[in-house]
């Protein structure tokens, strides 16, 4: 802004010079005069854009986005309005931007200069990516058209459409495009150097980071969140600060590091002047003092959460579903109830996958309290649909982990052993999940709660493998606490006495609510989808086969012997381990994944086993038992033959 004479350029810098004072650097001084310059401007009945902007953008490298708004709320000229659109988007306030986008509309049209146009789309892409609306994909096409007819644009781009370069990145980073993410951090970089923009380069290595996290090499994502906070102290940035924070604590999560974790977030909550800023990182405060069992601590984090959600109007829901659970684990029924009626209008209203997932969840656990076994599984079976068709990571693990928790709790208050061997089964998905997701502390929990599950019922000689599982693993990612835990069980294990071969219910129950802590780094990967052969519903009473179907033609498979055998070997599992609920058997390249209802076993052949294959087989179990009734006399197979429709809607994506 150089060229821009009416700026009083010498004040400026006289009253920066009056502002260094002890620690106070060069940048800090600087903006902070701007700001007060701008201040000024803005009480005036005719303030000069120029010099508001100049204000606006200051703030908005220290972001001070509130005060930047407040100084600048006089103007509707079209730099202002664009900027003043920067700052509402990372405030994430969609009708705030909405309002600055009617008004550039009206302001701009095709014989606007090149740099109006930029700025009319940047914030066509801010309002898509705040309301996370289909739309920022052709505003995203339109900015990439914009700047390839004018690559000036891109060597000195405006503050606008650096954001809109970096939120692009962030969406790319979404739908798992990571390499286009890459382009667009390293044009941020290349900017941030040559122009030396630190508030540039705050973004580009927020983008570096995130990318990194998502392509799980989360050490180098760690560098770059650590790079952040060596620019911020630079450039006395608290928001900067606060992210790179905020971003540690996210990736202590991943790895249920939660001591580490909170130290993170409690620094960036600390820092962070936005409420807005605030309620992610106070409910994830809330969240990890409720796994620790810091009950007390949890609920002063969560209303906090509350108030700043109520008072900036976001919507966010978790505070009240993570409300929900803290209050149903401190045996607060009805507060549970409040809370969870909150939580549903929000859910209702937003319509998001992440807000239904949520509400469901929290139903289920709260219907766990109630001792509503069957309501809570099926709720949490909901919120583990909507979580497994959106991808939604957090809680696909959560719901599974509610799932396991709600068949413990029955089975401890009913002592009935079909309610361990559910909790044990569903287990299983979780432990498939990380091995697939390479998620190695993530693993080792699972692992490690896995073996609490079976030394309950007894089975020490396969709760050591666990163990021994778990010390190696928490050895490989310099895990201390889980090292040192594996190996005094394994210790205890060696000196066998009632106390060491059994499992207090409440070191489950610690265990379980780490593992609740869990918060991922990246999206989920995709896996490969093994080969299926073939598909048959076995009826438990006769041992018959009532329905099959051959997904692989080719491959020559007797379904009247394959359902003698697993026949016998439930039958067998039953009696001498007290145990029908086989998972699956692996033999020589061919994996028998089995499902369990009460009148039938249906088993799939397939070359391996992964989580889809097994969430779509217990899927067609499910619904193949609720709808055809089950004969206990003779199988007539014409009778099933419908169930082909349902083959087709849940396999077809996967089917050779």
């Amino acid at each position: 802004m150089l060229d821009k004479e009416i700026i009083p350029w010498k004040k400026l810098l006289l009253d920066t010079e009056k502002r260094m004072k002890g620690e106070v650097q060069i940048f800090e001084a600087f903006t902070d005069a701007a700001i007060a310059i701008a201040k000024r401007e803005g009480k005036k009945k005719k303030p000069k854009p120029e010099i508001l902007i100049l204000g606006l953008e200051a703030c908005l490298d220290r972001g001070k986005f509130v005060e930047g708004l407040d100084i600048t709320s006089s103007s509707d000229e079209i730099g202002v309005l664009s900027l003043q659109a920067v700052a509402l988007s990372t405030l994430s306030d969609e009708e705030g931007i909405r309002d600055k986008l009617s008004k550039l509309e009206v302001q701009i049209d095709e014989d606007s200069s090149i740099e109006d146009k930029l700025r009319l789309t940047s914030v066509r892409i801010f309002l898509g990516a705040t309301a996370q609306d289909e739309s920022v994909i052709l505003s995203i096409m339109e900015l990439d058209q914009l700047l390839d007819a004018n690559p000036k644009q891109v060597e000195n781009p405006l503050p606008e459409v650096i954001f809109a370069l970096y939120l692009t990145g962030v969406l790319f980073c979404v739908v798992g495009e990571t390499d286009r993410a890459l382009k667009l951090a390293l044009l941020l970089e290349n900017v941030a150097h040559s122009k030396n923009r630190r508030t540039v380069l705050i973004l580009s290595e927020n983008l570096r980071g995130r990318i990194t996290g998502q392509q799980g090499k989360f050490k180098e994502a760690e560098i770059h969140y650590k790079r952040i906070l060596s620019v911020s102290k630079e450039i006395a940035s608290r928001l900067g600060l606060g992210i790179a924070l905020n971003n540690l604590g996210s990736l202590m999560l991943n790895s249920i590091r939660l001591e580490e974790a909170f130290e993170y977030l409690r620094q960036a909550n600390e820092l962070l002047d936005e409420d807005a800023h605030r309620v992610p990182i106070v409910t994830n405060l809330g969240v990890i003092t409720a796994t620790l069992g810091r009950y007390e601590e949890s609920e002063s984090y969560m209303i906090q959460a509350i108030d700043f959600n109520e008072k900036t109007g976001t919507g966010i829901i978790e505070p009240y579903t993570w409300m929900v659970v803290l209050q149903t684990r401190k045996n607060n029924l009805k507060n549970a109830r409040t809370y969870l009626k909150k939580a549903k209008a929000i859910s209702k209203k937003s319509k998001k996958p992440n807000d239904q997932a949520s509400f469901y969840h929290a139903r289920g656990i709260l219907e766990a309290a109630e001792k509503k076994t069957k309501q809570s599984v099926r709720s949490l079976s909901e919120a583990l649909q909507i979580a497994k068709d959106n991808d939604l990571f957090d809680y696909l693990v959560r719901s599974i982990l509610a799932i396991v928790r709600t068949y413990l709790g029955a089975f401890i208050d009913t002592n009935d052993e079909e309610y361990l061997s559910q909790a044990a089964y569903h287990l299983e998905d979780l432990i498939q999940i990380t091995k697939e997701q390479e998620l190695q502390s993530l693993h080792a929990e699972t692992l490690l709660l896995r073996s609490d599950i079976r030394m309950h019922a007894g089975n020490s000689d396969e709760a050591k493998n666990d163990l021994e599982r778990v010390a190696g693993l928490a050895s490989f990612i310099d895990n201390q606490r889980l090292e040192e835990l594996a190996k005094s069980r394994l210790l205890s294990l060696s000196t066998p006495s009632e106390e060491t071969t059994s499992i207090d219910k409440s070191v489950i129950e610690r265990n379980m609510a780490r593992v609740e802590g869990f918060h991922p780094a990246r999206e989920l990967q995709d896996i490969p989808s093994p080969k299926i052969h073939v598909l048959i519903a076995i009826n438990r009473s006769s041992g018959l086969p009532e329905y099959v179907h051959h997904f692989d033609e080719s491959l020559d498979m007797d379904s009247s012997i394959l359902s003698g055998f697993i026949s016998a070997i439930t039958s067998f599992a039953g009696e001498m381990m007290g145990s029908g609920m086989i998972r699956s058997i692996n033999q020589e390249g061919f994996t028998l994944m089995m499902e369990h209802t009460s009148t039938r076993i249906v088993t799939l052949v397939a070359s391996e086993e992964t989580f889809d294959v097994r969430y779509r087989l217990h899927q067609f179990a499910q619904v193949y038992a609720e709808t055809f009734p089950a004969s206990y006399d003779s199988v007539v197979t014409s009778e099933y033959s419908a169930a082909s429709e349902l083959v087709e809607d849940i396999f077809s994506s996967i089917s050779q």
